[in-house]
Protein backbone atom coordinates (compact mmCIF):
# COMPACT_ATOMS: atom_id res chain seq x y z
CA UNK A 1 0.00 0.00 0.00
CA UNK A 2 1.49 3.35 -1.18
CA UNK A 3 0.61 6.85 0.59
CA UNK A 4 -0.16 9.34 -1.41
CA UNK A 5 -1.25 13.26 -1.51
CA UNK A 6 -4.43 13.76 -2.94
CA UNK A 7 -2.82 17.13 -4.75
CA UNK A 8 -0.71 14.99 -6.03
CA UNK A 9 -3.01 12.51 -7.83
CA UNK A 10 -2.80 12.69 -11.58
CA UNK A 11 -5.94 13.60 -13.54
CA UNK A 12 -6.09 10.07 -14.91
CA UNK A 13 -5.33 8.49 -11.63
CA UNK A 14 -8.18 10.42 -9.84
CA UNK A 15 -10.31 9.84 -12.86
CA UNK A 16 -10.02 6.03 -12.54
CA UNK A 17 -10.78 6.39 -8.63
CA UNK A 18 -13.95 7.95 -9.44
CA UNK A 19 -15.05 6.24 -12.28
CA UNK A 20 -14.64 2.64 -11.01
CA UNK A 21 -17.56 0.51 -12.60
CA UNK A 22 -16.33 -3.10 -13.83
CA UNK A 23 -14.40 -2.83 -17.27
CA UNK A 24 -15.73 -6.25 -18.00
CA UNK A 25 -19.45 -4.94 -17.63
CA UNK A 26 -20.47 -4.92 -21.43
CA UNK A 27 -18.60 -7.88 -22.63
CA UNK A 28 -20.31 -9.73 -20.15
CA UNK A 29 -23.56 -8.26 -21.12
CA UNK A 30 -23.53 -9.27 -24.57
CA UNK A 31 -21.53 -12.67 -24.44
CA UNK A 32 -22.99 -14.13 -21.40
CA UNK A 33 -26.32 -12.24 -19.73
CA UNK A 34 -28.57 -11.80 -22.59
CA UNK A 35 -28.31 -15.07 -23.98
CA UNK A 36 -29.25 -16.09 -20.76
CA UNK A 37 -32.37 -13.75 -21.07
CA UNK A 38 -33.84 -14.81 -23.87
CA UNK A 39 -33.24 -18.47 -23.17
CA UNK A 40 -35.38 -17.78 -20.21
CA UNK A 41 -38.16 -15.80 -21.99
CA UNK A 42 -38.12 -18.90 -24.59
CA UNK A 43 -38.28 -21.92 -22.22
CA UNK A 44 -39.10 -20.53 -18.68
CA UNK A 45 -38.82 -22.78 -15.52
CA UNK A 46 -36.54 -25.59 -18.03
CA UNK A 47 -33.97 -22.66 -18.94
CA UNK A 48 -33.73 -21.62 -15.27
CA UNK A 49 -33.37 -24.91 -14.19
CA UNK A 50 -30.81 -25.47 -16.67
CA UNK A 51 -28.38 -22.87 -16.03
CA UNK A 52 -28.71 -23.77 -11.96
CA UNK A 53 -27.25 -27.08 -13.06
CA UNK A 54 -24.54 -25.61 -15.54
CA UNK A 55 -23.76 -23.18 -13.44
CA UNK A 56 -24.24 -24.46 -10.06
CA UNK A 57 -23.95 -28.11 -10.39
CA UNK A 58 -27.27 -29.00 -9.03
CA UNK A 59 -30.36 -30.38 -10.32
CA UNK A 60 -33.60 -29.48 -9.07
CA UNK A 61 -37.18 -30.40 -9.17
CA UNK A 62 -38.30 -27.59 -8.11
CA UNK A 63 -37.43 -23.68 -8.45
CA UNK A 64 -39.74 -22.96 -5.33
CA UNK A 65 -38.96 -23.74 -1.62
CA UNK A 66 -41.78 -26.02 -0.38
CA UNK A 67 -43.53 -25.30 2.95
CA UNK A 68 -41.85 -28.66 4.24
CA UNK A 69 -38.04 -27.16 3.30
CA UNK A 70 -39.37 -23.99 5.35
CA UNK A 71 -40.23 -25.82 8.41
CA UNK A 72 -37.38 -28.38 8.30
CA UNK A 73 -34.77 -24.62 8.21
CA UNK A 74 -36.30 -23.54 11.49
CA UNK A 75 -35.51 -26.32 13.30
CA UNK A 76 -32.22 -26.30 11.88
CA UNK A 77 -30.89 -22.46 12.84
CA UNK A 78 -29.76 -20.91 16.40
CA UNK A 79 -32.51 -19.27 18.04
CA UNK A 80 -30.15 -16.94 19.82
CA UNK A 81 -28.82 -15.78 16.48
CA UNK A 82 -32.26 -15.65 15.31
CA UNK A 83 -33.40 -13.07 18.08
CA UNK A 84 -30.45 -10.75 16.94
CA UNK A 85 -31.89 -10.58 13.78
CA UNK A 86 -35.19 -10.18 14.82
CA UNK A 87 -33.99 -6.96 17.22
CA UNK A 88 -32.39 -6.09 14.29
CA UNK A 89 -35.69 -6.22 12.41
CA UNK A 90 -37.33 -3.74 14.97
CA UNK A 91 -34.80 -1.12 14.27
CA UNK A 92 -35.11 -1.15 10.84
CA UNK A 93 -38.95 -1.64 10.65
CA UNK A 94 -38.78 1.74 13.08
CA UNK A 95 -36.59 3.71 11.11
CA UNK A 96 -38.18 2.80 7.48
CA UNK A 97 -41.90 3.02 8.87
CA UNK A 98 -41.05 6.48 9.11
CA UNK A 99 -40.69 7.45 5.50
CA UNK A 100 -43.75 6.93 4.54
CA UNK A 101 -45.52 10.29 2.65
CA UNK A 102 -48.40 11.58 3.26
CA UNK A 103 -50.57 13.27 0.11
CA UNK A 104 -49.80 16.61 -0.99
CA UNK A 105 -52.07 19.17 -2.31
CA UNK A 106 -52.91 22.81 -2.73
CA UNK A 107 -54.66 25.13 -4.51
CA UNK A 108 -54.06 28.36 -6.38
CA UNK A 109 -56.30 31.37 -5.76
CA UNK A 110 -57.03 30.59 -9.64
CA UNK A 111 -59.12 27.36 -8.59
CA UNK A 112 -56.22 25.40 -9.83
CA UNK A 113 -55.77 22.28 -7.49
CA UNK A 114 -52.30 20.40 -7.64
CA UNK A 115 -51.13 17.69 -5.61
CA UNK A 116 -48.95 14.07 -5.82
CA UNK A 117 -49.98 10.81 -3.97
CA UNK A 118 -47.88 7.32 -3.68
CA UNK A 119 -48.85 4.71 -4.02
CA UNK A 120 -46.89 0.59 -3.45
CA UNK A 121 -45.39 -1.21 -7.16
CA UNK A 122 -47.14 -4.32 -6.99
CA UNK A 123 -44.70 -6.84 -7.29
CA UNK A 124 -41.14 -6.76 -6.37
CA UNK A 125 -38.07 -9.63 -6.33
CA UNK A 126 -35.55 -9.24 -3.55
CA UNK A 127 -32.61 -10.20 -4.69
CA UNK A 128 -30.40 -11.85 -1.49
CA UNK A 129 -26.85 -12.97 -2.83
CA UNK A 130 -25.06 -16.50 -1.94
CA UNK A 131 -21.87 -18.07 -3.29
CA UNK A 132 -19.10 -16.96 -1.08
CA UNK A 133 -21.41 -16.08 2.12
CA UNK A 134 -24.91 -15.82 2.84
CA UNK A 135 -26.84 -12.85 3.78
CA UNK A 136 -30.03 -13.22 5.50
CA UNK A 137 -29.42 -9.63 6.64
CA UNK A 138 -29.99 -8.65 3.06
CA UNK A 139 -33.40 -10.35 3.36
CA UNK A 140 -34.59 -8.04 6.05
CA UNK A 141 -32.86 -5.03 4.18
CA UNK A 142 -35.17 -5.74 1.29
CA UNK A 143 -38.12 -7.11 2.71
CA UNK A 144 -38.90 -4.68 5.03
CA UNK A 145 -39.46 -1.58 3.05
CA UNK A 146 -41.23 -3.42 0.36
CA UNK A 147 -43.45 -4.51 3.23
CA UNK A 148 -44.16 -1.34 4.83
CA UNK A 149 -44.35 0.85 1.36
CA UNK A 150 -47.53 -1.87 0.98
CA UNK A 151 -46.13 -4.34 -1.95
CA UNK A 152 -48.39 -7.44 -1.77
CA UNK A 153 -46.64 -9.40 -4.23
CA UNK A 154 -43.41 -10.50 -2.97
CA UNK A 155 -40.61 -13.13 -4.59
CA UNK A 156 -37.10 -13.63 -2.89
CA UNK A 157 -34.55 -14.94 -5.62
CA UNK A 158 -31.42 -16.23 -4.42
CA UNK A 159 -28.74 -19.38 -5.31
CA UNK A 160 -28.90 -22.56 -3.42
CA UNK A 161 -26.54 -24.19 -1.60
CA UNK A 162 -24.40 -27.22 -3.38
CA UNK A 163 -27.10 -29.24 -1.61
CA UNK A 164 -30.01 -27.49 -3.64
CA UNK A 165 -30.91 -25.93 -0.44
CA UNK A 166 -31.33 -22.22 0.73
CA UNK A 167 -29.67 -21.15 3.92
CA UNK A 168 -32.02 -21.54 6.63
CA UNK A 169 -31.72 -18.66 8.31
CA UNK A 170 -32.92 -16.96 4.75
CA UNK A 171 -35.49 -18.81 5.02
CA UNK A 172 -36.47 -18.49 8.25
CA UNK A 173 -36.55 -14.24 8.39
CA UNK A 174 -38.84 -15.06 5.11
CA UNK A 175 -41.11 -16.81 7.09
CA UNK A 176 -41.10 -14.26 9.79
CA UNK A 177 -41.81 -11.69 7.28
CA UNK A 178 -44.52 -13.22 5.32
CA UNK A 179 -42.62 -14.25 2.27
CA UNK A 180 -43.58 -17.51 1.24
CA UNK A 181 -42.04 -17.44 -2.34
CA UNK A 182 -38.69 -18.43 -2.81
CA UNK A 183 -36.89 -19.26 -5.83
CA UNK A 184 -33.62 -21.27 -6.33
CA UNK A 185 -31.86 -19.76 -8.67
CA UNK A 186 -29.16 -16.89 -8.46
CA UNK A 187 -27.07 -14.98 -11.35
CA UNK A 188 -28.55 -14.44 -14.11
CA UNK A 189 -31.12 -16.56 -14.71
CA UNK A 190 -32.53 -16.14 -11.70
CA UNK A 191 -32.81 -12.28 -12.12
CA UNK A 192 -34.48 -12.94 -15.53
CA UNK A 193 -36.93 -15.42 -14.10
CA UNK A 194 -37.97 -12.44 -12.04
CA UNK A 195 -37.90 -9.96 -14.42
CA UNK A 196 -39.96 -12.20 -17.48
CA UNK A 197 -41.92 -14.43 -15.37
CA UNK A 198 -42.03 -17.92 -15.90
CA UNK A 199 -44.37 -20.88 -15.23
CA UNK A 200 -43.62 -20.89 -11.41
CA UNK A 201 -42.05 -17.67 -10.87
CA UNK A 202 -44.46 -14.39 -10.69
CA UNK A 203 -43.04 -11.57 -12.98
CA UNK A 204 -41.76 -8.75 -11.04
CA UNK A 205 -42.43 -4.95 -11.29
CA UNK A 206 -39.18 -4.15 -9.79
CA UNK A 207 -35.76 -5.78 -8.60
CA UNK A 208 -34.02 -4.92 -5.65
CA UNK A 209 -30.68 -5.95 -4.08
CA UNK A 210 -26.49 -6.60 -4.31
CA UNK A 211 -25.11 -9.04 -6.30
CA UNK A 212 -22.61 -10.04 -8.46
CA UNK A 213 -21.71 -8.48 -11.91
CA UNK A 214 -24.09 -10.86 -13.62
CA UNK A 215 -26.80 -10.06 -11.47
CA UNK A 216 -25.66 -6.32 -11.72
CA UNK A 217 -25.51 -6.76 -15.96
CA UNK A 218 -29.15 -8.90 -16.20
CA UNK A 219 -31.29 -6.38 -13.54
CA UNK A 220 -29.58 -3.06 -15.90
CA UNK A 221 -30.48 -5.30 -19.18
CA UNK A 222 -33.97 -5.87 -18.22
CA UNK A 223 -34.49 -2.26 -17.41
CA UNK A 224 -32.98 -0.94 -20.58
CA UNK A 225 -35.64 -3.39 -21.79
CA UNK A 226 -38.68 -1.52 -20.10
CA UNK A 227 -39.67 -4.66 -17.70
CA UNK A 228 -38.39 -3.59 -14.53
CA UNK A 229 -37.55 -1.23 -12.51
CA UNK A 230 -34.21 -1.64 -10.52
CA UNK A 231 -32.56 0.19 -7.27
CA UNK A 232 -29.52 1.05 -8.85
CA UNK A 233 -26.49 -0.55 -10.94
CA UNK A 234 -24.41 -2.42 -8.09
CA UNK A 235 -20.99 -3.32 -8.12
CA UNK A 236 -18.49 -4.68 -5.04
CA UNK A 237 -18.64 -3.05 -1.75
CA UNK A 238 -17.04 -0.39 -1.00
CA UNK A 239 -15.93 2.24 2.01
CA UNK A 240 -14.18 5.79 1.75
CA UNK A 241 -12.93 6.46 5.34
CA UNK A 242 -11.74 10.48 6.39
CA UNK A 243 -9.59 10.39 9.64
CA UNK A 244 -8.08 13.00 11.55
CA UNK A 245 -5.57 12.60 13.92
CA UNK A 246 -7.94 11.44 16.78
CA UNK A 247 -8.95 8.45 15.31
CA UNK A 248 -7.82 4.99 16.16
CA UNK A 249 -5.85 3.74 13.37
CA UNK A 250 -6.55 0.29 14.54
CA UNK A 251 -10.40 0.91 14.50
CA UNK A 252 -9.56 2.57 10.97
CA UNK A 253 -7.81 -0.50 10.12
CA UNK A 254 -10.38 -3.04 10.56
CA UNK A 255 -12.54 -0.96 9.49
CA UNK A 256 -11.33 -1.04 5.84
CA UNK A 257 -10.20 -4.61 6.12
CA UNK A 258 -14.25 -5.24 7.12
CA UNK A 259 -14.79 -4.13 3.17
CA UNK A 260 -11.66 -5.94 2.17
CA UNK A 261 -13.14 -9.36 3.65
CA UNK A 262 -16.33 -9.05 1.06
CA UNK A 263 -14.61 -10.38 -1.65
CA UNK A 264 -11.26 -9.46 -4.01
CA UNK A 265 -13.16 -6.71 -5.75
CA UNK A 266 -13.90 -4.75 -2.80
CA UNK A 267 -12.37 -1.23 -2.14
CA UNK A 268 -11.29 0.22 0.60
CA UNK A 269 -10.18 3.92 0.62
CA UNK A 270 -8.58 6.14 3.69
CA UNK A 271 -8.61 9.95 3.27
CA UNK A 272 -6.19 11.10 5.83
CA UNK A 273 -5.07 14.25 7.41
CA UNK A 274 -2.22 12.74 9.49
CA UNK A 275 0.92 10.91 7.42
CA UNK A 276 1.21 9.31 11.34
CA UNK A 277 -2.48 7.60 11.16
CA UNK A 278 -1.38 6.63 7.52
CA UNK A 279 1.05 4.69 8.35
CA UNK A 280 0.37 2.95 11.48
CA UNK A 281 -3.25 1.67 9.45
CA UNK A 282 -0.87 0.32 7.47
CA UNK A 283 0.83 -1.42 9.55
CA UNK A 284 -1.95 -3.14 11.64
CA UNK A 285 -3.46 -3.89 7.83
CA UNK A 286 -0.21 -5.82 7.13
CA UNK A 287 -0.06 -7.36 10.48
CA UNK A 288 -3.71 -8.93 10.34
CA UNK A 289 -3.19 -10.30 6.52
CA UNK A 290 0.06 -11.96 7.82
CA UNK A 291 -1.92 -13.36 11.05
CA UNK A 292 -3.99 -15.34 8.14
CA UNK A 293 -7.58 -14.30 10.07
CA UNK A 294 -10.50 -15.14 8.82
CA UNK A 295 -11.10 -14.81 4.85
CA UNK A 296 -7.46 -14.08 4.70
CA UNK A 297 -7.38 -14.80 1.04
CA UNK A 298 -9.69 -12.40 -0.03
CA UNK A 299 -8.63 -9.46 2.56
CA UNK A 300 -5.34 -10.15 1.35
CA UNK A 301 -6.33 -9.69 -2.87
CA UNK A 302 -8.67 -6.89 -2.38
CA UNK A 303 -6.20 -5.01 -0.01
CA UNK A 304 -3.84 -5.05 -2.97
CA UNK A 305 -5.79 -4.39 -5.49
CA UNK A 306 -8.26 -1.45 -4.03
CA UNK A 307 -6.98 -0.22 -0.86
CA UNK A 308 -5.52 3.15 -1.03
CA UNK A 309 -4.15 5.65 1.58
CA UNK A 310 -4.75 9.52 0.89
CA UNK A 311 -3.13 12.15 2.60
CA UNK A 312 -5.49 15.29 2.67
CA UNK A 313 -4.15 18.94 3.98
CA UNK A 314 -7.51 19.34 5.70
CA UNK A 315 -10.86 17.69 6.16
CA UNK A 316 -12.97 19.89 3.58
CA UNK A 317 -10.47 18.57 1.10
CA UNK A 318 -10.92 15.02 2.00
CA UNK A 319 -14.81 15.26 2.14
CA UNK A 320 -14.49 17.40 -1.38
CA UNK A 321 -12.57 14.24 -2.50
CA UNK A 322 -15.34 12.15 -1.47
CA UNK A 323 -18.22 13.97 -2.90
CA UNK A 324 -16.30 13.56 -6.62
CA UNK A 325 -15.87 9.71 -5.42
CA UNK A 326 -19.44 9.11 -4.34
CA UNK A 327 -19.04 6.27 -1.79
CA UNK A 328 -21.24 3.08 -1.44
CA UNK A 329 -20.43 3.58 2.65
CA UNK A 330 -18.52 6.84 4.08
CA UNK A 331 -17.27 7.04 7.81
CA UNK A 332 -16.38 10.00 9.02
CA UNK A 333 -13.95 9.81 11.91
CA UNK A 334 -13.17 13.23 13.49
CA UNK A 335 -13.71 15.15 16.16
CA UNK A 336 -17.17 17.15 15.58
CA UNK A 337 -18.40 14.93 12.78
CA UNK A 338 -21.71 16.47 12.76
CA UNK A 339 -20.06 19.65 11.74
CA UNK A 340 -19.59 18.81 8.45
CA UNK A 341 -22.67 17.54 7.56
CA UNK A 342 -24.18 20.05 4.98
CA UNK A 343 -20.75 19.61 3.10
CA UNK A 344 -20.86 15.38 2.41
CA UNK A 345 -23.11 14.92 -0.65
CA UNK A 346 -22.67 11.97 -2.50
CA UNK A 347 -22.49 9.10 -0.41
CA UNK A 348 -24.85 5.66 0.19
CA UNK A 349 -24.84 5.63 3.87
CA UNK A 350 -22.95 7.90 6.32
CA UNK A 351 -21.17 6.74 9.39
CA UNK A 352 -20.26 9.91 11.89
CA UNK A 353 -18.16 9.88 14.42
CA UNK A 354 -15.64 6.99 15.89
CA UNK A 355 -18.26 4.43 17.21
CA UNK A 356 -20.45 3.97 13.52
CA UNK A 357 -18.84 1.57 11.80
CA UNK A 358 -20.31 0.30 8.66
CA UNK A 359 -20.98 -2.77 10.39
CA UNK A 360 -24.17 -1.01 12.34
CA UNK A 361 -25.07 -0.15 9.48
CA UNK A 362 -24.77 -3.77 7.62
CA UNK A 363 -26.77 -5.57 10.45
CA UNK A 364 -28.66 -3.05 13.35
CA UNK A 365 -28.90 0.42 13.54
CA UNK A 366 -31.76 0.17 10.90
CA UNK A 367 -30.99 2.18 8.10
CA UNK A 368 -30.73 0.23 4.69
CA UNK A 369 -27.58 -1.63 3.43
CA UNK A 370 -28.56 -2.11 -0.14
CA UNK A 371 -26.57 0.61 -1.60
CA UNK A 372 -25.37 2.24 -4.67
CA UNK A 373 -21.82 1.58 -5.48
CA UNK A 374 -19.30 2.13 -8.16
CA UNK A 375 -19.94 5.90 -8.20
CA UNK A 376 -23.81 5.64 -8.31
CA UNK A 377 -24.21 7.64 -5.05
CA UNK A 378 -23.42 10.77 -7.23
CA UNK A 379 -27.13 9.98 -8.55
CA UNK A 380 -29.09 7.43 -7.25
CA UNK A 381 -29.65 6.10 -3.36
CA UNK A 382 -29.68 3.16 -1.34
CA UNK A 383 -33.24 0.65 -0.95
CA UNK A 384 -35.86 2.83 1.23
CA UNK A 385 -39.51 3.03 1.29
CA UNK A 386 -39.69 5.58 -1.22
CA UNK A 387 -37.95 2.75 -3.77
CA UNK A 388 -41.52 0.65 -3.53
CA UNK A 389 -43.75 3.36 -4.47
CA UNK A 390 -44.72 5.51 -6.98
CA UNK A 391 -45.85 8.52 -7.69
CA UNK A 392 -49.07 9.80 -9.41
CA UNK A 393 -49.63 14.00 -9.93
CA UNK A 394 -52.81 14.81 -10.06
CA UNK A 395 -54.40 18.19 -11.17
CA UNK A 396 -58.06 19.64 -11.06
CA UNK A 397 -59.19 22.56 -13.04
CA UNK A 398 -62.08 25.08 -12.28
CA UNK A 399 -63.34 27.16 -15.55
CA UNK A 400 -61.93 30.29 -14.12
CA UNK A 401 -58.79 28.43 -14.26
CA UNK A 402 -58.37 27.33 -17.50
CA UNK A 403 -59.75 30.38 -18.90
CA UNK A 404 -56.67 31.87 -17.87
CA UNK A 405 -54.64 29.25 -19.20
CA UNK A 406 -56.48 29.48 -22.68
CA UNK A 407 -54.33 32.10 -24.53
CA UNK A 408 -50.42 30.58 -22.95
CA UNK A 409 -51.75 27.25 -24.12
CA UNK A 410 -52.46 27.90 -27.75
CA UNK A 411 -49.42 30.25 -28.16
CA UNK A 412 -47.18 27.56 -26.93
CA UNK A 413 -49.19 24.84 -29.00
CA UNK A 414 -49.01 26.46 -32.26
CA UNK A 415 -45.39 27.15 -31.68
CA UNK A 416 -44.59 23.68 -31.19
CA UNK A 417 -46.94 22.59 -34.32
CA UNK A 418 -49.80 20.80 -32.03
CA UNK A 419 -52.43 24.04 -32.47
CA UNK A 420 -55.21 21.97 -33.76
CA UNK A 421 -55.57 19.36 -31.43
CA UNK A 422 -53.70 20.63 -28.35
CA UNK A 423 -54.51 23.87 -28.38
CA UNK A 424 -58.05 22.96 -29.91
CA UNK A 425 -58.76 20.78 -26.73
CA UNK A 426 -58.77 24.14 -24.69
CA UNK A 427 -60.34 26.68 -27.15
CA UNK A 428 -63.54 24.42 -27.51
CA UNK A 429 -64.23 24.26 -23.73
CA UNK A 430 -65.33 28.01 -24.70
CA UNK A 431 -66.75 27.69 -28.06
CA UNK A 432 -68.77 24.66 -28.12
Amino acid sequence: MVVKHLKELTFQERTALCNRFGEDFASILVDTVIPIVNEVKKNGDAAVKAYTRKFDGIALDSLLVTDAEFDESFKKIDRNVFDAFLEAKKNIEEFHSRQLKNVLSYTRNDGTTLGVYHHPIERAAIYVPGGKASYPSSVLMGVIPAKIAGVKDITLITPPTKEGTIHPMVLSLCRELGVSRVVKAGGAHGVAAAGIGTETVNKADIIVGPGNIYVTAAKTYLFSLGLVQIDSPAGPSEVLIVADETANPKWVAWDLLSQAEHEEMAQAVLVTTSEKIAHEVIRHINEDIESGSGRCEIKKKAIERGCYILIAETIGEAIEFSNQYGPEHMELMVTNPMDYLSQIKNVGSLFLGHYSPVAVGDYYSGTNHILPTGGAARFSSGVSVDTFLRRTTFQMLTADALAKARVPIALMSVLEGFGDKHGGSVEIRFTA
